[in-house]
């Protein structure tokens, strides 16, 4: 696909790229609930434009012409196509645009769960998700106040998942086995329950957004 941004340079117009293409994918993700990703983002052609305004003092910016490679990445069992008509794409822009001015928190909650999807490697998946649990408690609040670390997220497991303590504390054990020592033999019996929360939780903000539009 191709795209075109407005930006004063080269380095600023593939950081507007790279934000909208990230945007794009979670809106597909929101919107069929298939996780995409970007292989490469190109810059193909630049235009500086001159204006002048009512103080006959001219400024300049710089229009780039983008095209993104591989913007379609889905793992082979889903589909090797989305098959959407024209009114799903406007929609999927839509949420694109909207994205654009939610709370970085829940844009880099959504990215780290999206990426979780595209993983094969389930110990690789545990962690992404876990990622996006931490991103999500923060911006939830759950990390607020005194008390523990592992106090806190256990307390958002509770809470956003139902688990019960016991649940979420063997689900914290699991994690700090992970993260610090790449112990993982216990994981695989919990990657269900921890991905059936994680979309749970994403499918209720969608509905969330989707009603909105």
């Amino acid at each position: 696909m191709s795209f075109t941004v407005r930006a004063d340079n080269d380095v600023e117009a593939m950081r507007k790229a790279e934000k909208f293409i990230d945007n794009l994918c979670t809106a597909i993700l929101l919107s069929t609930n298939i996780a995409v990703d970007a292989e490469s983002i190109d810059i193909v052609g630049v235009e500086v434009r001159e204006t002048r305004g009512s103080d006959t003092e001219s400024t300049k910016s710089t229009v780039v012409h983008i095209v993104a490679h591989g913007v379609i990445t889905i793992k082979e069992e889903v589909s090797l196509g989305l098959g959407l008509s024209e009114p799903h794409v406007r929609r999927i822009i839509e949420i694109t645009e909207k994205l654009a001015g939610f709370d970085e928190l829940v844009t880099r909650f959504l990215r780290w769960y999206r990426w979780s999807l595209l993983e094969d490697d389930p110990i690789d998946k545990f962690t992404k998700l876990w990622i996006a649990l931490e991103i999500w408690a923060e911006y939830k609040g759950y990390k607020k106040g005194k008390g523990s670390e592992r106090k806190k997220i256990i307390n958002a497991l509770m809470k956003e998942c139902a688990f019960s303590e016991k649940e979420a504390s063997d689900m914290y054990v699991i994690r700090s086995s992970i993260f610090h020592s790449g112990v993982f033999n216990k994981a695989l019996g919990k990657l269900p329950q921890l991905e059936k929360c994680l979309k749970t939780m994403v499918l209720n903000y969608s509905k969330a957004i989707l009603s909105n539009l």
